[in-house]
C-alpha cells in the first residue's frame, strides 16, 4: 500500500449538545474539557474485572467453541442481546430486534464427481478426487477447458502478477513444508482471475487425507449466487505415476528445488479440463447481533460509527492435542474483541449526553468461515452504509505484548492521525498503538473490517497478532491479559467518541481508496 496520511488540520472534541452543521470550523467548543471528564467517567466501567466477567461467559465450555452454526453461537448471540437490553442500548437488527439473521448452506464441490483431466503427451489422464486429491472453492457449471500456466520454484508476487493468469488454469507446484507462503500466494493467484487452480504438493499422507475428508464435508457458505466460482484442486504427488520425461511432464521435485520463480506456459495441446459440480448439503440461518446508541445531534444522528468484532470461533475438534479437551474456546480469537466491543457499548450507555453521531455495536458470526457475517451485513446493512463514516474492528486484542496493540489500516485514512491524537491525550493507558508489523501476512484483508473497507468505509483494525494458541484448544480465558484488553477497549472507546463527535467525516487517502475500493468517489 502506498500514500501518505492526509491531515485535515486541528480537530477538537465538540460538545454533543451543540448541533453544528457539516463543514463547520473544527475549533474547540465550550465545555469540551467537561465532556472529556464525562468520557473518562464512562470509560471507568471498562475494567479488567469487567473483562474477566464477560469473556468468561463468551469463551466458556458451555458455548462449545461458538462454531457457525451451532447452539453455542446462538447462546452467545443471546448473551450480547441480554447485556444490551440491560444497558438500554437500542436494538438495531431486523424487525425491532437485536438480531440480523442470514442464510447459509453447506455448499461445495461434489468430491465424487470432481476431476482433473490432463493431456500428457497425447495420453488423456483423468485424476479423480479421493484419498490423493480434493477440490475446494467455487464450483463450475460444466466441464471447463483452458490452457495451463505452471508456477513453481521460489515464487514472488512479481512473478505471479506477470504470469498472465487470467482465463488460464494455474498449476502450482509447492513444497508442503512451505505452505504458509502458498496461503499468501493463493490469494495473489486468485486475484489474477484464473478459471481454475490445481496445486500439486508432497505433504505427509495422514495430513493430506484429513484435508480431503474436510473438503468432503463442505463448510457453510452464504446463500448468495449459485455457488460457482474458481475451483481449487489439491493433488498429492503420489497420484501421479510414470516417468515424467516419457510423459513430457515436469519433475515436480526438481521444480520445487529451483531457487528462482518458475513460470512455464504450456502449448495449446496440453490444455487441462476441470470438472467441479456444485453440491448442496443442508441449509440454515445464523445470527449477527446489532445494537445502537442513538446520536444526539439532529443533523448527524443519521450517520454512524460502527464497532465490529466476530463472536464465532471454530467449535470442537476431536483431534485436539490436549487429552480430554476437544473444545476450541477462542478466548483471544475472538472472545477478546467481542468483549472489547461489549464493554465499549456499556461505556457509551453511561454517557449522560450521547455522542452526536449514532454508534453501532456489531457482533458478527461466520468470520472463521470466510468473513460471512460481515459480508452479509455489508450487502444487507440494517443502517445505511453510505451514512456509515467509520468501522473500528477488534479481532484478538488480549494477548502478546502487554503495553502495545497493532492497529492496521492507519496509513489508508486520516483515522490514523485521529488515533494518534486520541492516544496521546491518554498517557495513563500506557498503550502504544503500533503500525502493522506483519505486512506480508496481509491481515488487512483477513478480518471483518475488510467488508466495510471494500464498500468505501474507512477502517481501523485492532489486533495483537497470532500466537502458539491460535486456533487451538489452548486458547483459554486464563491466558488473557485482562489489563491489556481493558486498555485497548478504552482507547477504542475514546477513538469512537472522537469520530462520533467531530463534524467532519474521516477521509480516505485517495491512493488507498483507488487500490482498496476500486474507484474515485
Amino acid at each position: 500500500m502506498s500514500g501518505s496520511l492526509r491531515r485535515t488540520g486541528q480537530m477538537a472534541l465538540l460538545v454533543p449538545v451543540l448541533a453544528a452543521c457539516a463543514g463547520a470550523p473544527l475549533v474547540p467548543a465550550p465545555g469540551a474539557e467537561r465532556y472529556e471528564a464525562e468520557l473518562t467517567r464512562a470509560a471507568s466501567t471498562i475494567t479488567p474485572e469487567a473483562v474477566l466477567t464477560n469473556i468468561s461467559v463468551i469463551a466458556h465450555d458451555s458455548m462449545g467453541g461458538r462454531d457457525t452454526p451451532s447452539p453455542g453461537l446462538e447462546k452467545t448471540a443471546e448473551y450480547f442481546a441480554s447485556r444490551y437490553r440491560e444497558w438500554g442500548i437500542e436494538p438495531a437488527g431486523e424487525n425491532g430486534t437485536y438480531f440480523q439473521r442470514y442464510p447459509l448452506a453447506r455448499r461445495g464441490i461434489d468430491q465424487d464427481a470432481a476431476q482433473v483431466q490432463l493431456n500428457e503427451n497425447g495420453i488423456i489422464s483423468t485424476y479423480r478426487m479421493g484419498r490423493f486429491g480434493y477440490a475446494s472453492g467455487g464450483g463450475l457449471a460444466g466441464a471447463t477447458t483452458a490452457p495451463m500456466v505452471i508456477l513453481g520454484g521460489a515464487l514472488t508476487p512479481e512473478a505471479i502478477a506477470g504470469a498472465n493468469l487470467k482465463g488460464k488454469i494455474v498449476v502450482g507446484v509447492y513444497d508442503a513444508a512451505k505452505a504458509v507462503d502458498w496461503r499468501n500466494w493463493n490469494r495473489m493467484i486468485l486475484a489474477e482471475q484464473p478459471v481454475g487452480v490445481v496445486y500439486i504438493q508432497n505433504g505427509p499422507m495422514e495430513q493430506f487425507t484429513r484435508a480431503a475428508q474436510f473438503a468432503a464435508n463442505p463448510r457453510p457458505t452464504l446463500m448468495m449466487g449459485d455457488g460457482t466460482g474458481v475451483p481449487v484442486f489439491t493433488l498429492h504427488d503420489s497420484m501421479f505415476v510414470g516417468d515424467p520425461q516419457q510423459l513430457n511432464r515436469p519433475d515436480w521435485n526438481q521444480m520445487r528445488a529451483v531457487p528462482q520463480p518458475v513460470v512455464q506456459v504450456t502449448p495449446p495441446e496440453f490444455a487441462m479440463t476441470l470438472v467441479a459440480p456444485v453440491k448442496v448439503a443442508g441449509q440454515f440461518d445464523v445470527p449477527n447481533v446489532v445494537g445502537m446508541i442513538r446520536g444526539s445531534d439532529p443533523l448527524l444522528r443519521d450517520e454512524y460509527v460502527v464497532y465490529s468484532a466476530h463472536m464465532d470461533h471454530v467449535g470442537t475438534n476431536p483431534n485436539s492435542r490436549t487429552p480430554g479437551d476437544t473444545i476450541w474456546n477462542g478466548a483471544d480469537d475472538d472472545a477478546s474483541g467481542s468483549t472489547g466491543v461489549l464493554l465499549i457499548a456499556e461505556a457509551f450507555s453511561r454517557l449522560k449526553v450521547k455522542p452526536r453521531r449514532s454508534v453501532i455495536f456489531l457482533h458478527v458470526s461466520g468470520e472463521e468461515k470466510g468473513l460471512l457475517g460481515s459480508r452479509w451485513f455489508s450487502e444487507h446493512p440494517t443502517v445505511p452504509l453510505a451514512q456509515t463514516v467509520a468501522d473500528i474492528n477488534m479481532d484478538m486484542i488480549g494477548r502478546n505484548n502487554p503495553d502495545s496493540i497493532v492497529v492496521i489500516g492507519k496509513e489508508h485514512s486520516d483515522m490514523g492521525t485521529t488515533l494518534a491524537r486520541v492516544n496521546a491525550r491518554h498517557p495513563e493507558l500506557g498503550l502504544t498503538t503500533a503500525d502493522d508489523i506483519w505486512p506480508n501476512e496481509r491481515f488487512y484483508f483477513r478480518s471483518d473490517h475488510f467488508n466495510f473497507a471494500r464498500k468505501g468505509v474507512p477502517i481501523l483494525f485492532f489486533f495483537n497478532g497470532v500466537h502458539a494458541d491460535y486456533h487451538r484448544e489452548t486458547d483459554e480465558v486464563e491466558k488473557i491479559d485482562t489489563s491489556k484488553l481493558s486498555r485497548v477497549a478504552k482507547v477504542g472507546f475514546y477513538l469512537g467518541a472522537e469520530i462520533a463527535n467531530t463534524t467532519q467525516r474521516p477521509e480516505w487517502n485517495p491512493e488507498s481508496y483507488k487500490e482498496i475500493v476500486g474507484s474515485e468517489r
